[in-house]
C-alpha cells in the first residue's frame, strides 16, 4: 500500500462521523478512532483491550462470520456506559470481518428516531383530524374502492365504515342516472389531471340527492400515485356558514386563475389571450404541415374486457408517453379522440423539416407503445397516418373551446392511418416525397383510399 493510500486511510479512520471500532478475533479493542470515543465517553488508552461485551453490553456478534462473509447490519437502542452520557441511543452496527478480527461501524441513528417519531406522531395527529373532522373525507385507491371513511362520511351518506370499505365510490354515492354519468366523467378527469375540484350532486344511501362541493387531490407514495383522498362538502351547511362562503368563494378565484394557467398549457399564448379577452372565433392558415393520427387496434375489445378505471389507466399512460413524445420531437398535440391520437408539426413552432420531425416522432410513438404493452403484458398495437400539405387551425367556442384542425391535409392524414396496417406507419406521396433517401421505406403500390380515390402510398420501415 503506498503512502498516500495509508495516509488516507488514517485520514478517513479519524475524521468520519461515524465511530469505528476495531477488534480482535476475541472481540477486545484494539483501537477505537475519535467519533467511536466521543460516542463512548472515554479515550483510546481507557478503550483498548476491553471486551466489546463491555462496552456494547445489549450487542451480540453475529456468527459464523468469515472474511468472505458480507458485513452484517443490526439496529437497537443502547443506553451507553458507565462513564458514557445515559440517555438512550438508537445504534446501526455494521459488522465488517478481517482475518486478523472484525471491524465495528457505529452509526448513531438518535436524531432519524426522533424524526420517525415526529412522523408518527404527525400521523396520528393527521388521523386524529380527519377522525374529528366535521368535513366528509374518504380515501380511494386508483381502482375508485373506498380505503378509508371518516364518521363525516358516515353522516353525510349514511353508509357505515363496514359498509362501505372496499366497495367501488361510484356506486355507493353515484349510483344511477346522470348523477352515475357525471361522475364517471369526473372519475377520468382526475385520473388525467390528479386533482379536481367542481360542484355536483351525489346520492345518500337513501336515494336522497345533495349538492355537495368535490376537492380530489392525489395521495403520493414515493412519488407514484397511488389513490385519492376525496373531500365533500355539504353546500347546504356552507350556505349557512359565512365563513366557509368566504372560503369557498377564495377558491373560486383559485380556480379561476388555475384555469387561466390551464389556457396557457393548451393553447398558443396569443391565442388564449384573445380568448380571455372575449374573441370567440379565431382562425388562422398554415401553409405548409405534417398531420399524423394514430389509432390504438382494437381497443375497443381491451375496452369491453376491463373497468373503466382500467382503461383509462391504460389510456393515460398511452397518451402520457406520447405527450412526452411530442416535447422531445418539437411537435405538438392537437387532441385526443376516444382512444387515437393527433398530433402536428411546423405549426406553432415552425420548422422546414416537419415531415421528418413527425415521422421520428411516429416511429418513436410505435416503439414506445410495443415496449409498455410488454410490460402491461397486454396486446397494443397501433395504426398510424402521415400527410402534409396546409391547414387551417383555430378555436370555435360555445360554452366550450376546442382548438383544432381542418382541410384536406388532415382528412388525408386521418385515412391513411385508417387505411393502414397494424403496427405500420401509412404515408401520403407528399410525405414520402419529403423522406425518401433518409428512410426505409416500402411501396404500397395504389390504394383506394375511401372519400379520396386511388393512391399511391409507402409504409415507413425505419430509418436507413
Amino acid at each position: 500500500m503506498s503512502d498516500l493510500v495509508r495516509r488516507a486511510h488514517t485520514a478517513l479512520f479519524e475524521h468520519t462521523s461515524d465511530g469505528v471500532l476495531v477488534l480482535d478475533l476475541e472481540y477486545r479493542l484494539v483501537e477505537a478512532n475519535s467519533a467511536a470515543q466521543r460516542l463512548l465517553g472515554e479515550s483510546g488508552d481507557a478503550l483498548r483491550g476491553r471486551p466489546i461485551s463491555e462496552l456494547l453490553p445489549q450487542w451480540t456478534p453475529p456468527e459464523p462470520l468469515s472474511p468472505e462473509d458480507p458485513p452484517r447490519d443490526g439496529e437497537w437502542v443502547w443506553h451507553g456506559t458507565v462513564k458514557s452520557p445515559r440517555q438512550a441511543h438508537v445504534l446501526r452496527v455494521r459488522c465488517v470481518p478481517l482475518p486478523e478480527g472484525r471491524v465495528l461501524l457505529l452509526r448513531d441513528l438518535t436524531a432519524h428516531a426522533e424524526v420517525e417519531a415526529m412522523l408518527r406522531q404527525q400521523k396520528e395527529y393527521y388521523e386524529s383530524l380527519v377522525l374529528n373532522s366535521p368535513v366528509a373525507m374518504v380515501t380511494i385507491n386508483l381502482r375508485f374502492n373506498v380505503v378509508s371513511w371518516n364518521p363525516a362520511a358516515e353522516r353525510l351518506f349514511g353508509y357505515t365504515a363496514r359498509e362501505a370499505l372496499g366497495r367501488n365510490i361510484l356506486r355507493l354515492v353515484a349510483s344511477e342516472g346522470p348523477i352515475r354519468d357525471e361522475a364517471e366523467s369526473t372519475s377520468r378527469e382526475a385520473l388525467e389531471r390528479g386533482r379536481i375540484q367542481l360542484l355536483t350532486r351525489r346520492l345518500r344511501k337513501d336515494g336522497t340527492p345533495i349538492d355537495v362541493e368535490l376537492l380530489a387531490l392525489p395521495v403520493m407514495v414515493e412519488g407514484e400515485q397511488v389513490g385519492f383522498i376525496a373531500i365533500y362538502h355539504d353546500l347546504t351547511e356552507l350556505r349557512r356558514l359565512h365563513e366557509q362562503e368566504l372560503a369557498h368563494l377564495h377558491t373560486i378565484q383559485s380556480e379561476r386563475e388555475r384555469a387561466d394557467q390551464l389556457l396557457l398549457n393548451i393553447l398558443p399564448k396569443p391565442v388564449a389571450d384573445r380568448l380571455k379577452h372575449g374573441q370567440r372565433i379565431i382562425v388562422e392558415n398554415f401553409p405548409d404541415v405534417t398531420v399524423l393520427f394514430a389509432d390504438l387496434v382494437d381497443f375497443t375489445r381491451f375496452a369491453a374486457q376491463h373497468s373503466p378505471p382500467d382503461v383509462l389507466q391504460v389510456l393515460n399512460m398511452v397518451f402520457s408517453i406520447f405527450d412526452q413524445l411530442t416535447d422531445e420531437f418539437g411537435v405538438e398535440k392537437v387532441k385526443t379522440i376516444g382512444d387515437a391520437y393527433m398530433a402536428v408539426g411546423g405549426l406553432s413552432l415552425p420548422r422546414d423539416d416537419h415531415a421528418e420531425a413527425m415521422a421520428r416522432l411516429a416511429l418513436a410513438m410505435r416503439a414506445e407503445l410495443l415496449k409498455l404493452g410488454d410490460q402491461l403484458q397486454i396486446p397494443l398495437h397501433l395504426r398510424i397516418g402521415l400527410h402534409s400539405g396546409p391547414v387551417t387551425a383555430g378555436v370555435i367556442s360555445g360554452k366550450k373551446f376546442a382548438y383544432d384542425l381542418w382541410g384536406d391535409t388532415v382528412n388525408t392524414a386521418s385515412r391513411m392511418e385508417s387505411h393502414g396496417v397494424v403496427d405500420g406507419i401509412h404515408l401520403s406521396e407528399t410525405v414520402y416525397e419529403r423522406l425518401r433517401g433518409r428512410y426505409r421505406l416500402q411501396d404500397q403500390g395504389i390504394v383506394p383510399i375511401k372519400g379520396k380515390g386511388p393512391m399511391r402510398t409507402w409504409l415507413l420501415l425505419g430509418a436507413p
